[in-house]
């Protein structure tokens, strides 16, 4: 393992943490690739529509039945 954290210590610790994300990227995609390419498109699909219709009826539901005064954090 010492070599290994020298490695990390001397050459991946320096560097920013946007290329240190890549680099793991690289790594999990090489240890574990998906099958499926990750959406990460900006466009909302109708599923994803009605999740967060679901989630703010609900949210709206828990503030209206505490008549406004919300235990939880703001």
């Amino acid at each position: 393992m010492g070599k290994i954290q020298d490695l990390y210590t001397t050459r991946v610790r320096p560097m920013p943490p946007a290329e240190r994300l890549q680099l793991a990227r690289l790594i999990l995609d090489d240890l574990a690739p998906t099958e499926l390419p990750i959406d990460i498109s900006d466009e909302w699909t109708d599923d994803d529509l009605a999740d967060v219709i679901a989630a703010s009826a609900a949210h709206a539901d828990r503030s209206a039945a505490g008549n406004g005064a919300s235990d939880e954090p703001r």
